[in-house]
């Protein structure tokens, strides 16, 4: 009995002193977060904050991670190795609430904070020809932990932990991983290296792409440093949201693989993964995707007039260019521009297109109308570079205040356009507006479909069969567009009107302000095409017109630009006089007219009697030419015979 007990006490006791911390992930399985005494773990971490260019920016979630980890370790003896300068590490344990006159409380009895500034001799990051070399930055590293004493069941954080190893070559990195696994396990001390190499490779570079060695090998090249590894773990932002992957993860008999869990900010600012459904805490908002979540930045044309119910964390910026320089470093706040008009709409795409670019898919940014309405196809553009809503100018105020509060939580997953001004140029219409020949009108329709795809801009044609009583010259004579890029046609029974970005549901109306008498008195059915059946029209249209030649009114009904100026039809049948106004086309005709006559009369004048006028009233301008008279000739008349 008594072998038989202390061969218990045996088995069981190592199981309650192997673990010596956990991962500070609230809700995350222990399984995914234990640390057991003598293992090496590896947390491949952002050590910098993403779409921020200022170095030494700590990322919060790799700070929060160490902190809040070291003070829920089960042990007394716990080292934190941060990879920043003195000065910074003074000021961050300041803030924790460490001062020289009284310790904090709620940490472990024997907490060392040591700093590791970044090492300016840029030739250590170069491969090493030597052994002995190429494992010197390893062993300079456990040489100065050295000297703060190891002790058995101690816990080590150590930040910028790539720095001790040679990512140049897989056989060292391998036998680096292997010798620092053996050495742990030894000692019975726990190592967790928080590395800012990517896990998933992408060339095995550093996530922050300046701080990339050169030759760096890849992550399938590192399958042997990770084996000596009890636990591998990716904390990374995929759009905007903090993702904890675990590659694999040990804890007794256990092993997790492949686990993905979203994380978020308490409001204590302690990570947690985010609850598959909502909860009471959810509902209250203290799920946070990033720190800086509840933070509201917006412009002062927004807010004029409701200063006085501003809440007192809102902060309000002169201009959108204030906003952009205030948001620099934003991650999941939300921006409020406004939209006063249309000269102001190259800059606000300027604007929401650099914020989503650098903050990410978790910055919410919202546009607010303080003036003009934003057209159809300018609110498909702000929406396509990266606004999340557009508030209506007529929007209370408390409404508004609303709606910011709805998105909170959201991530925007929808692709953004490379370049801004491609998109702009997409949005713009057309600077035609009026009739068009049935060539030049197929032409330029397609030219429209084909640079709205990259907005998905809808468009509709309008296809009206006249009545028999209705002559082309009458309907086109009722049909006024006043918007840029509102074009129409005819052939031989039908009236075609295509309506530049409108919607399908808004047809009607828009036919109607085109349009200035009923429609059912110059068309006895209407049919709406949209999408793909707008080409389909065309292609029958067109291919109709090289068959058959159709009417051509551009003489009557010539197209205007933007600015009010008649447009040069190419297809016109007279170049000339589709380019003038038809008061100038007829006064040109008439000239020809007039000046044919004068032609025919003056030949007519020859052979004419003289008692007999050529004709009555006053002649036209040209005068008609000189009678001529027979004058006696010297030369001799030739017989002629007669038979």
């Amino acid at each position: 009995m008594r072998r038989w007990l202390h061969a218990f006490a045996g088995t069981a006791a190592p199981r309650r002193t192997q673990q010596v911390g956990h991962l500070a992930i609230d809700a995350l399985p222990d399984e995914w977060a234990a640390l057991e005494t003598g293992k090496l773990y590896a947390i491949y971490a952002a050590p910098r904050t993403p779409g921020v260019d200022t170095p030494g920016v700590v990322a919060p979630a790799v700070d929060t991670l160490i902190w809040e980890s070291a003070r829920a370790a089960q042990t007394r003896d716990v080292t934190v190795v941060l990879a920043r300068e003195r000065a910074d590490v003074a000021q961050r344990l300041r803030e924790l609430g460490f001062s020289a006159g009284a310790p904090a409380t709620g940490w472990p009895r024997n907490l060392n904070v040591l700093a590791m500034p970044a090492v300016a001799d840029e030739q250590a990051r170069e491969p090493r020809a030597d052994s002995a070399a190429t494992h010197g930055k390893l062993f300079g590293g456990l040489r100065a932990l050295k000297r703060f004493g190891f002790r058995a069941r101690s816990l080590y954080f150590i930040e910028g932990a790539e720095r001790w190893f040679d990512w140049h070559d897989a056989a060292a990195l391998a036998h680096e991983g292997s010798m620092l696994a053996n050495w742990c396990a030894a000692r019975r001390i726990t190592l967790v290296l928080l590395l800012g190499v990517d896990g998933d490779g992408d060339g095995g570079a550093s996530l922050d792409a300046r701080d990339a060695p050169a030759g760096t090998v890849d992550a399938s090249r590192r399958n042997a440093f990770h084996a000596a590894c009890a636990g591998v773990a990716r904390m990374e932002r995929t759009h905007g949201e903090l993702l904890w992957h675990a590659d694999f993860w040990r804890a007794d008999r256990t092993l997790v693989t492949g686990e993905v869990r979203s994380l978020r900010f308490t409001g204590s600012g302690r990570l947690s993964v985010a609850p598959d459904a909502p909860t009471d805490g959810a509902a209250r908002g203290d799920r946070l995707l990033a720190r800086d979540e509840q933070r509201v930045v917006v412009s002062r044309a927004v807010v004029r007039g409701h200063e006085a119910w501003l809440p007192p964390h809102w902060e309000v910026c002169a201009d959108q260019a204030a906003v952009l320089t205030a948001c620099a470093h934003a991650q999941a706040a939300t921006v409020v521009l406004d939209y006063v008009g249309g000269a102001q709409l190259d800059a606000l795409c300027a604007t929401i297109h650099a914020l989503r670019r650098q903050a990410g898919s978790a910055l919410k940014i919202v546009v607010a109308e303080r003036g003009e309405v934003l057209r159809h196809q300018y609110e498909l553009l702000v929406l396509t570079l990266g606004a999340n809503l557009v508030l209506g100018r007529d929007l209370p105020f408390s409404r508004l205040q609303s709606l910011l509060q709805s998105l909170q939580g959201q991530l925007r997953t929808r692709p953004v356009a490379a370049d801004y001004r491609s998109a702009l140029s997409a949005a713009l219409s057309d600077d035609v507006r009026g009739y068009l020949p049935v060539g030049a009108f197929c032409e330029r329709v397609r030219v429209v479909l084909a640079r709205s795809v990259t907005l998905h801009l809808p468009h509709v044609l309008v296809k009206l069969t006249l009545l028999p009583q209705c002559a082309h010259v009458d309907a086109l004579k009722h049909c006024v567009p006043r918007r840029a890029g509102d074009v129409l046609s005819v052939d031989a029974a039908h009236l075609y009107v295509f309506l530049f970005a409108c919607r399908l549901a808004d047809a009607d109306a828009a036919l109607a302000r085109i349009v200035d008498v009923p429609v059912e008195r110059i068309a006895d059915t209407v049919v709406h095409l949209a999408e793909q059946s707008i080409g389909a029209e065309l292609d029958a249209l067109d291919a109709a017109n090289r068959r058959t030649r159709i009417a051509d009114y551009s003489d009557m009904f010539a197209a205007v630009a933007r600015d009010g100026a008649p447009l040069r039809s190419p297809l016109a049948a007279s170049s000339d006089d589709a380019a003038r106004e038809p008061a100038q086309v007829a006064a040109v005709r008439l000239a020809r007219v007039e000046q044919a006559l004068v032609h025919a009369r003056a030949e007519l004048a020859v052979d004419a009697p003289a008692t007999q006028p050529l004709a009555s009233g006053p002649l036209p301008s040209h005068p008609p030419r000189a009678r001529r008279h027979a004058e006696p000739s010297a030369m001799p008349v030739r017989a002629r015979s007669i038979e």
